[in-house]
């Protein structure tokens, strides 16, 4: 996993502050039918994330198992798992989704704490995440640290 603070051109042209490139070499969970989280990063207290969305650069798979039809994702905190995105198919056996908006209604979180964000692999029965050996996913997210920006007189 790689996180990307984007160029003040890049925040410009996409509206987001970061872009996570994760791949199929992320994904070590050996263990059939188990979730696998990442921690993308730490937002500090006083953070504020306003938009979220991914592209599917590359489908995961398992080039070696056409039966394993389903990897989903969700991306969140640790106060709700899926706060910024909700479950989306990521799997090219399955019925993938190349590109995705964050949760409307959640977005625009304000952080009183600090927590990390977290991206969650979903497996599907019989299936380990690590046998997944294609696939590439950016997440974008748009974050601000409002205590940087504080007026103190």
């Amino acid at each position: 996993m790689i996180v990307y603070p984007l160029q003040l051109e890049e925040q410009s042209a996409t509206g987001f502050t970061h872009r996570i490139r994760l791949t199929h070499e992320d994904l070590t969970e050996a263990t059939a039918n188990t979730a696998q989280t990442i921690a993308i990063f730490t937002v500090g207290a006083r953070s504020y994330v306003s938009d979220a969305a991914f592209n599917l650069v590359t489908p995961f798979e398992d080039a070696s198992d056409n039966a394993y039809n389903s990897t989903t994702i969700i991306v969140g905190d640790g106060g709700s798992t899926n706060r910024y995105i909700a479950s989306a198919e990521i799997n090219v056996n399955g019925s993938e989704i190349l590109a995705g908006p964050g949760v409307n209604t959640t977005v625009n979180y304000a952080y009183v704490a600090a927590d990390t964000i977290d991206i969650i692999f979903g497996s599907m029965t019989g299936k380990s995440l690590s046998d997944i050996d294609v696939g590439e996913l950016d997440v974008y997210l748009k974050v601000s640290n409002l205590a940087a920006y504080s007026y103190t007189g």
